[in-house]
């Protein structure tokens, strides 16, 4: 990604690594008010929730922060791609939808670990929804392609990474679940939950450790 603003990568990962990330954040948004500062932000945010996961809610409640300030706008685009001044809040919740779109579409590395980028890409989706950060169609999509609520014997054309969308699917709805069966939930809050899980561990097809732990939680 070409950086918004000289040294931009640096100083957004300084930022998040303040005790309180939001006031320099401001403080870059104010200086560099243009869309691709707000996109680049939202890259380093999950960069950084990538390799510090332990640290997730603190960088999630820095851009939960940005959503509530309203003296600063920035230089973007409305829905018909005409130049337009658009809130912070409205802009993370667009980029934050892109990232997730294209980071739940299929899960390419079929071993569970911590640094499986489809994991990684759930963790982050369970936390947008989590804090009302974004709430995209892609996300509920993958808990419920994850249950494989539509073939429940798995008949699918990628056998290899099911685990993983299972897995991702269980890491979901253990961070979000009441939001999803909330009265703002999505599709995903339709389905019989816990029949596809008993389901599923009966297939006995998820093989890690963490895994099954993950699965009977």
């Amino acid at each position: 990604m070409a950086e918004s603003f000289l040294n931009a990568e640096s100083a957004f990962r300084d930022a998040f690594n303040q005790p309180n990330p939001t006031p320099k954040l401001l403080e870059l948004i104010r200086a560099h008010p243009q869309l691709p500062t707000i996109t680049h932000l939202v890259s380093v945010y999950m960069q950084l929730a990538a390799e510090y996961p332990l640290q997730i809610d603190k960088f999630a409640r820095a851009l939960v922060d940005l959503q509530t300030t309203n003296e600063i706008t920035v230089a973007a685009y409305d829905a018909f791609g005409n130049p337009a001044q658009q809130d912070i809040a409205s802009l993370l919740n667009r980029e934050l939808a892109g990232f997730h779109s294209g980071d739940l579409v299929a899960a390419e590395d079929t071993f569970v670990t911590p640094s499986n980028d489809y994991l990684v890409a759930s963790l982050l989706s369970a936390t947008s929804m989590k804090y009302r950060l974004c709430d995209s169609p892609a996300q509920a999509g993958a808990v419920v392609h994850g249950l494989h609520v539509k073939d429940r014997r798995y008949r699918d054309d990628a056998p290899a990474s099911r685990e993983v969308l299972v897995v991702g699917a269980c890491l979901q709805l253990l961070i979000t679940g009441s939001y999803l069966y909330g009265p703002t939930g999505t599709d995903a809050g339709k389905v019989d939950v816990l029949t596809a899980l008993q389901d599923i561990q009966a297939e006995g097809f998820v093989k890690s450790q963490n895994g099954q732990r993950l699965l009977e939680v």
